[in-house]
């Protein structure tokens, strides 16, 4: 793997020793080639993570599995916004296929891409200029934060955000310590309500877990009469785990109709 990845860059033994060495990583094309002979059958983690790093720039997607393939597991760093530009293209079919409202987020819960059902649900026109700024916001920003005000559309808040917080904090729990994390919260609690709810979440997932009924979310939505209900389903992504695509799934035959009619004025149907 580390070979082919090394003649796609199109690089030699030397080269890429030589790029390693310009990166304070000391080390030789001898060195390099008893690790893709298997000679060296167990380097170690930094040597692997800078050989595709500093001298392949690998993508996050090959630089998991080499490491992998070694035993080890790669940490996950932030993605760049090279790697977030790649997931929005390399998805963007996904998202538009889809005929219920459905976003593109990374594991920090960042918004990056949306289909044209989602500003409909915020009572949006599909290519309504404001919505650029909900790109990169979290989704903690729009249940909590009341400077976007998302956070009036959720009927029935007081039962849906105490579970919504539980369930993202047993998601974020290999993250806890990742100062982005911390950094997040810290800025949440700042908001109406976030304090109290995540104080009293669970971090035990059997207790959260055997808790949760898996009842929708119901959104008010401009212009139609009743609230509206989904149900969130998380659809991680093969070619890069750190992003997940989330579907609104419709519940109820008045939402079912109500997708309907707006994939009527898509062409959709």
């Amino acid at each position: 793997m580390l070979r082919d990845l090394r003649r796609a860059a199109k690089l030699s033994l030397i080269e890429l020793a030589g790029k390693l060495n310009d990166n304070d990583f000391r080390t030789d094309a001898a060195h390099l080639q008893r690790i893709e002979s298997g000679r060296i059958k167990q380097p170690t983690a930094e040597t692997v993570e800078a050989i595709l790093t500093a001298g392949l720039e690998a993508p996050y997607r090959a630089r998991r599995d080499v490491l992998e393939a070694f035993g080890y597991r790669l940490p996950w760093p932030l993605p760049t916004q090279e790697e977030i530009a790649e997931s929005r293209r390399r998805y963007f079919y996904d998202l538009e296929g889809t005929t219920w409202p459905a976003y593109l987020v990374d594991f920090s819960q960042r918004i990056w891409a949306w289909n044209r059902y989602v500003p409909r649900v915020l009572g949006l026109a599909p290519d309504d200029p404001s919505l650029a700024r909900f790109t990169g916001v979290s989704v903690l920003d729009l249940a909590f934060n009341p400077e976007f005000g998302i956070n009036l559309q959720i009927t029935d808040a007081d039962s849906y955000l105490p579970r919504m917080l539980a369930m993202l904090r047993i998601q974020m729990l290999p993250h806890a310590d990742d100062p982005w994390f911390s950094a997040l919260i810290a800025r949440a609690c700042g908001w109406p309500q976030f304090d109290a709810l995540w104080a009293r979440s669970s971090d035990d997932p059997d207790e959260v877990l055997t808790d949760q009924y898996l009842e929708p979310i119901k959104l008010r939505v401009p212009g139609i009469a009743k609230p509206l209900r989904f149900r969130p389903t998380l659809i991680h992504l093969a070619g890069d785990p750190r992003f997940q695509i989330v579907h609104y799934i419709p519940f109820g035959a008045a939402t079912l109709r109500q997708c309907a009619v707006w994939a009527e004025k898509e062409g959709e149907l």
